[in-house]
């Protein structure tokens, strides 16, 4: 990786460990749903810490409660490197029940550089459209209330999904701007290092023959040569 790469990597990085939101970076070769990093938010909201899913198939998609067919969408959009989201039930550290929507967005870093984000928003338990699969009923009339609780919060629950899709759209806007932001500056000192040889070793080049201007002469110009750090 070169290091121009390298340093957006670090800025978006950087973006993400301080983000309040629960984040990840999804493994895009990998078999399972698997991690290369969770920030500091990841590890509150899910209660595993960043040595108990990185690199390992995540527990936040295995288990009793985990809708198989949910796990396949996202592994989809994972192959595909698209857009994709799920809500799947599944349990923190503490084994408690819980219903996590997740979202992968790609991010194009550089130009033919991709990473995959995830998005992990634990939802309120009260908004839930069911019930949690732990829970034991002993009374009958159990599931008929948790319906009509489902049915009184639906207006509440889809308000809820939309406010958490909103916090991760506006990350993802920032920091795709924040890395367009450093490929443009990227450019822009390129451009003004060829000015800069143009004006050295050129003068103006007003009227002068195509071959003046060599390519060969330029990559041997130690100014726009290749830095020590990449030879």
């Amino acid at each position: 990786m070169g290091d121009d790469v390298e340093k957006e990597m670090e800025l978006l990085g950087t973006l993400l460990r301080h983000s309040t939101l629960p984040l990840s970076l999804i493994n895009p070769e990998a078999e399972e749903l698997e991690l290369v990093f969770v920030n500091r938010a990841f590890e509150q909201a899910t209660g595993y810490r960043a040595q108990d899913v990185i690199d390992r198939p995540c527990p936040l998609f295995q288990g009793p409660a985990v809708q198989e067919s949910s796990v396949s969408l996202l592994k989809h959009a994972r192959d595909m490197c698209r857009r994709g989201s799920q809500t799947l039930w599944n349990y923190n550290a503490e084994g408690e029940p819980f219903e996590c929507l997740t979202y992968i967005d790609p991010i194009t870093v550089s130009p033919g550089n991709v990473v995959l984000l995830g998005c992990h928003f634990p939802l309120s338990p009260q908004l839930s459209s069911s019930p949690p699969p732990t829970a034991n009923r002993e009374d009958a009339g159990a599931p008929q209330a948790e319906a009509e609780r489902a049915g009184d919060g639906g207006s509440n629950r889809a308000e809820e999904v939309i406010g958490l899709q909103d916090q991760k759209d506006e990350l993802l806007d920032y920091a795709r701007k924040a890395l367009m932001r450093c490929l443009e500056m990227r450019r822009n000192t390129l451009y003004s290092r060829i000015d800069l040889y143009f004006n050295r070793r050129r003068g103006n080049l007003l009227g002068a023959e195509p071959q003046d201007v060599d390519a060969a002469a330029m990559a041997r110009d130690p100014l726009l040569g290749p830095r020590a750090s990449q030879v």
